[in-house]
């Protein structure tokens, strides 16, 4: 039996590779296009009662990129403008965070109409500050969702310990500090792979953005936020935020003569 211990084990560690080498072939397909996008909003023209509404151009190099829509608006009596977009389902709070901006969940704010919100204070490097407010809302008929938008898988990892590290091989300069190489390598490979086990095997392809679901979010623009205005200005900006969600909802319920929808 012992003889055969050694061939068996060799003939596995083969298969196994093998089956690792299939595997990691078979998943680095393409992204698949998303099926919802700015083509689809092409005979939109949102009115708002008490609002204006200008839509943002957006440049789209891959059909795989999650931005669909985007818009500016204003409402009446406001100063504070909204830059308000429909955005497949990701995480923006740990996009931001990767950014390297400060983002800070602002607690105990709730919609009048008890629309699904979180609220979120954004701040740059330079120090300015914005208001955030987003809702997750299902693709096909943009109904709200209670969905936490820190569970969207994408772009879900930790900020690396040093944003600026670029693997680049192993060199000499490497084997003074093995241990702290090897942590800040597979830390990098863990943070790549958005923490997930199989794709960390390269069994699977990186997390993208959901299809099922669109991440509705409205910020302000235009205007500088302090602690002092910030309630004001959560205030409008979830006004805008209730109202254009309410007119896209009214959009998709209509049939769409020139328009295809998922």
């Amino acid at each position: 039996m012992k003889k055969y211990f050694v061939p068996g084990l060799l003939v596995g560690c083969m298969l196994l590779v093998t089956f690792w080498l299939i595997a990691g072939k078979l998943s680095s397909k393409p992204f698949k296009a998303f099926d919802l996008t700015a083509t689809d909003f092409s005979g939109f023209t949102p009115t708002v009662a008490g609002m204006t509404v200008q839509v943002l151009p957006i440049t789209v190099r891959d059909q795989a990129e999650p931005n669909v829509v985007s818009y500016y608006a204003r409402c009446e009596g406001s100063p504070v403008g909204l830059i308000l977009r429909l955005v497949h389902g990701y995480n923006m709070p740990m996009c931001m965070k990767i950014k390297e901006f400060q983002v800070e969940p602002i607690e105990r704010v709730k919609s009048q109409d008890a629309l699904p919100i979180q609220v979120w204070r954004v701040i740059s490097l330079t120090g300015d500050t914005s208001i955030w407010i987003t809702t997750m809302i299902r693709s096909g008929d943009f109904a709200t969702t209670p969905v936490d938008i820190c569970s969207m898988a994408f772009p879900r990892v930790d900020i690396p310990d040093d944003p600026n590290w670029i693997p680049q091989g192993l060199s000499l300069a490497d084997f003074k500090h093995p241990i702290q190489t090897l942590k800040v390598f597979f830390r990098a490979r863990w943070n790549a792979s958005r923490t997930d086990s199989l794709t960390f095997l390269r069994l699977r392809q990186p997390a993208w953005a959901s299809e099922e679901l669109l991440t509705y979010v409205s910020r302000s623009a235009s205007f500088a936020v302090t602690r002092e205005n910030e309630a004001l200005v959560i205030r409008d900006v979830l006004a805008g935020h209730a109202a254009m969600l309410k007119e896209l909802q009214r959009w998709r319920t209509v049939p769409q003569k020139e328009t295809r929808l998922p």
